[in-house]
C-alpha cells in the first residue's frame, strides 16, 4: 500500500524499489514515462518525508510504541487529512505519540485522539478533550481553530 499512498501526491510514481548496494540501502522511484528509476538522492526532502511515514505508519507489525514529532515538516499543508487518516489507523496496531504544531493536522483529527500539553509552576500535564464540552464549537470552527484561539488550551510556543 505505500505506493498507493504515494501515488495521491505524486501522480508519476509507478514503482519503489529498494536494492543494496555494497551495503548501503538504496532506495528508488521509478516514474511514468522514465527509463531509469530516481535514487531517493534525487527526491524533494517532503517526499522522503513522507515516504518515511507511509513506511512507519503502514508497518503491518511496527513497535509498541511510536513518538513521531511533528510530521508536518516539509509537508504540504494539504496533506495533513491524509497523514491524520494513516495516525488514526496506525493507532489501531500500536501506540502513538505524535506532537505537531500544525493546525491543519489538529484539525484533521477527531477531539478524541488529541491530548493537550501545557505546563505550569508544577509541572507539565497532559489533558483529554472533552468532545461533548467542545460539540457546539465544532459547529463553527475545526479542533485546529480552537487551538490556536486558545478555546482548548496548548501553549502554541
Amino acid at each position: 500500500p505505500v505506493i498507493e499512498n504515494l501515488k495521491k501526491f505524486y501522480d508519476e510514481a509507478e514503482e519503489l524499489s529498494v536494492k543494496i548496494y555494497g551495503g548501503t540501502v538504496q532506495i528508488f522511484i521509478r516514474e511514468e514515462g522514465l527509463i531509469q528509476p530516481i535514487p531517493a538522492t534525487r527526491l524533494s526532502d517532503g517526499t522522503l518525508r513522507y515516504l518515511f511515514l507511509l513506511a512507519l505508519l503502514l508497518d503491518p507489525t511496527p513497535p509498541p510504541l511510536l513518538c513521531i514529532e511533528e510530521p508536518e515538516i516539509g509537508l504540504h499543508p494539504d496533506m495533513m487529512s491524509t497523514i491524520a487518516d494513516l495516525l488514526v489507523e496506525a493507532s489501531r496496531r500500536t501506540q502513538l505519540i505524535v506532537t505537531t504544531h500544525s493546525e491543519a493536522l489538529v484539525s484533521s483529527l477527531p477531539p478524541e485522539s488529541v491530548l493537550v500539553c501545557e505546563r505550569d509552576y508544577v509541572g507539565t500535564h497532559l489533558r483529554r478533550l472533552d468532545p461533548e464540552r467542545l460539540k457546539k464549537w465544532l459547529e463553527h470552527y475545526s479542533l485546529g481553530e480552537l487551538w490556536t484561539m486558545g478555546e482548548i488550551g496548548g501553549t502554541r510556543w
